[in-house]
């Protein structure tokens, strides 16, 4: 995702611009690390001829949750009760790539990303019907329900 692009001057916008900023959100799967990335357009970008200056300033690995089964288990199962029709699943490349989950999947506590779509058509649009926050709420409570009544084995 190109989040900006920084070039020329204002005051002068019929000069060519000495130096142009680019900046990159690249969220990356689990088996791909952020220096792998960097080569990838470091080469892409000697290929041009032009003279460029790179810098990463963020990096964040995806993670796969492991040990999620109970939990994936319990969400499906209050998805369906919820909504009444089966819950779809993004593919696990482009479910892992950097999400709040990844703070716990990292430390080893199981975590999954469940909640409402927005209306995503055109430019980011964080619009979600209240309909749809009842039935996350409803959703939550099942799935927080359902772990609490779990027999914990400590």
């Amino acid at each position: 995702n190109i989040g900006a692009i920084e070039g020329g001057a204002p005051y002068r916008p019929n000069y060519f611009p000495g130096v142009c900023s680019v900046y990159v959100d690249i969220r990356t799967p689990p088996q791909v690390r952020p220096v792998m990335v960097q080569h990838e357009i470091a080469s892409a970008l000697s290929s041009l001829g032009v003279e460029y200056e790179m810098e990463q300033y963020k990096s964040l690995l995806g993670h796969e949750g492991k040990g999620v089964e109970p939990l994936v288990k319990s969400v499906e199962e209050a998805y369906q009760f919820v909504c009444g029709v089966k819950l779809k699943f993004e593919a696990p490349d482009r479910a892992s790539i950097w999400t709040d989950t990844n703070v716990y999947n990292e430390l080893g506590i199981p975590a999954v990303k469940i909640g409402p779509r927005g209306k995503r058509i055109g430019p980011r649009n964080e619009e979600i019907e209240i309909d749809q926050m009842l039935k996350a709420a409803q959703l939550y409570a099942l799935v927080a329900l359902d772990i609490c009544r779990r027999e914990r084995n400590y």
